[in-house]
């Protein structure tokens, strides 16, 4: 296997956890594209803040045509990063794993983060946003997997999958 492997998922599915263990099994490189777009835009919040929502979708789309060259390295994509035509268009070739994890399990991750999204939404809001997402990280991914359980048995099941 040396096709590249994008987890994604909801905010708190677990994506980054779950990426540093699978890249520290399959012995790759872990890139995750909400640090990638920190290094060359600043902090997500500031972009979000200054320049707005459409513009930092338009940062992952370009991102995403970079990484849908990559072999061998784990991504870990940022909760909305599937969500633009242009980003699933450059992923429709790729292995991209939907991390299932039930909205409260995400709720009680991100609760009490500083993410743009959370600050600006109630729960009811969230849960909304879960859903409609969760139509579109099925429609592009080639499998699922729920993170429910240990991290090994996630990594596993994700292995065990792609073989």
């Amino acid at each position: 296997m040396k096709q590249a492997i994008f987890l994604c998922g909801f905010m708190g599915a677990g994506k980054s956890s779950v990426g540093r263990a699978l890249a520290k099994e399959l012995g790759w490189p872990l890139l995750d594209t909400d640090a990638l777009i920190e290094r060359e835009n600043g902090p997500i919040p500031q972009i979000f803040a200054e320049k707005g929502e459409p513009y930092f979708r338009c940062l992952e789309t370009e991102l995403a045509r970079r990484l849908a060259q990559t072999e061998e390295a784990v991504i870990s994509t940022g909760g909305g990063f599937v969500l633009s035509q242009g980003v699933q268009d450059s992923l429709k070739d790729s292995l991209v794993i939907y991390l299932d994890v039930p909205f409260e399990a995400c709720w009680q991750r991100i609760k009490n983060s500083d993410r743009p999204l959370v600050r600006s939404n109630s729960k009811e809001a969230l849960r909304e946003i879960y859903r409609k997402r969760s139509e579109i990280y099925r429609s592009v991914s080639r499998f699922s997997v729920s993170n429910t359980g240990t991290l090994n048995q996630t990594v596993a099941e994700i292995l065990d999958k792609c073989r």
